[in-house]
C-alpha cells in the first residue's frame, strides 16, 4: 500500500534507529545496508533532514542522525512526507460518485482504518 519512496524512507529510518546514538552514518552504508539506490537514498535523506526528522552532519566524520528519539517518530509520519495517505480513503473505484455506501468501498474503509492504526501506532523504533 505504501509507494516505492516511502517504503525506502522507512527502511533508512529503521537502520537510523538501530545505530548508536549521536554517531553519524554515510548515505552509502543505509544504501548499502537497506539495499535502497544511493541517488534515490539522497533524495530521501534531504526530504527527511528538511522535515527535522534526521540530521544532516558535514565534514570528515560526517554522515546521518536522528533528531527525534526512534520512539516519537511515527511510521505515519515519514511516510506522510513521501506520499498523500488520504488517497486511500477515497472510492476503491475511484468513483467521484461514491460517497462511502457502496460494498466495495465500505469494506475497504476497513481496511483503510486498520492501515492507518498501524502506520500511527508504530514507532521507528519498533521497525528493524
Amino acid at each position: 500500500m505504501l509507494n516505492q519512496t516511502a517504503i525506502y524512507a522507512i527502511r533508512a529510518m529503521g537502520f537510523l534507529a538501530g545505530q548508536e546514538e549521536g554517531i553519524p552514518v554515510l548515505s552509502s552504508t543505509i544504501a548499502e545496508e537497506m539495499e535502497i539506490p544511493k541517488n534515490f537514498l539522497s533524495k530521501i535523506l534531504n526530504r527527511l533532514a528538511q522535515a527535522g526528522i534526521i540530521r544532516s552532519l558535514r565534514g570528515r566524520s560526517g554522515g546521518f542522525v536522528l533528531a527525534v528519539a526512534p520512539s516519537e517518530i511515527r511510521v505515519r509520519d515519514v511516510a506522510d512526507l513521501f506520499m498523500k495517505l488520504d488517497d486511500f480513503k477515497q472510492c476503491f473505484l475511484g468513483l467521484s460518485r461514491c460517497k462511502g455506501s457502496c460494498g466495495l468501498h465500505i469494506r475497504w474503509k476497513i481496511i483503510v482504518e486498520q492501515f492507518e492504526m498501524l502506520l500511527d501506532e508504530t514507532t521507528v523504533d519498533r521497525i528493524l
